[in-house]
């Protein structure tokens, strides 16, 4: 028998005073509270046995992979993949894209240029399977981004790709520093849950 595991790593808190969609916007690093939450999730990644560590190259993912990587002394690895979505919305305040229900993705009725939300499951799919095969019997770390992740959860659950999907109304979207982690036993089929969440 043997076990692959991936921990999914939303980065912490971003320094964003202004309250703005920062997307793929360079500069957003973390705050000192964001610093502290990877702090904890680093010491709780340090029980793990982590065998791989991979970050998406936002500043706000790297930083907070470089805490870990303090902690587990691994070599780090950037992936596309794993970066935020791509949308023409960053910029924009949160208030205005909480009007739309945060649904930033391109839509053919809509003036939004980027990503499909299909186009970010793929690619978080792509990074899960070449991760699968190329380290089996592994444990990665993936430091990745809220809607990523989540699109990660609906893909493994199951669910319709529609952004419903991703922001539950039970409010379960992933936190700063949360750990997902997904689990796949020989060739059986992918399993996800939350394992770890900073104070």
């Amino acid at each position: 028998m043997m076990k692959t595991a991936i921990y999914f790593i939303r980065h912490g808190e971003v320094f964003n005073p202004k309250g703005i969609l920062y997307g793929r916007l360079p500069r957003f690093g973390l705050s000192v509270q964001g610093k502290k939450e990877l702090a904890q999730t680093a010491a709780f990644l340090a029980t793990q046995q982590i065998d791989y560590l991979y970050s998406s190259k936002q500043l706000r993912a790297k930083q907070s992979a470089q805490i870990i990587q303090a902690q587990l002394h691994l070599p780090l690895h950037l992936s596309n993949n794993l970066l935020e979505v791509k949308t023409s919305l960053q910029g924009r305040t949160f208030q205005y894209i909480s009007t739309l229900n945060y649904d930033i993705f391109v839509h053919p009725d809509k003036k939004i240029v980027g990503e499909t939300i299909q186009d970010v499951a793929n690619r978080m799919q792509k990074f899960m399977l070449s991760v699968l095969k190329k380290h089996p019997g592994k444990k990665i770390v993936a430091v990745s981004h809220g809607d990523p992740i989540m699109l990660v959860k609906a893909q493994i659950e199951g669910l319709p790709i529609v952004n419903e999907s991703i922001r539950p109304s039970d409010n379960t979207y992933v936190g700063h520093g949360e750990v997902y982690l997904v689990e796949r036993e020989d060739n059986k089929s992918l399993t996800i849950q939350s394992i770890f969440k900073p104070n």
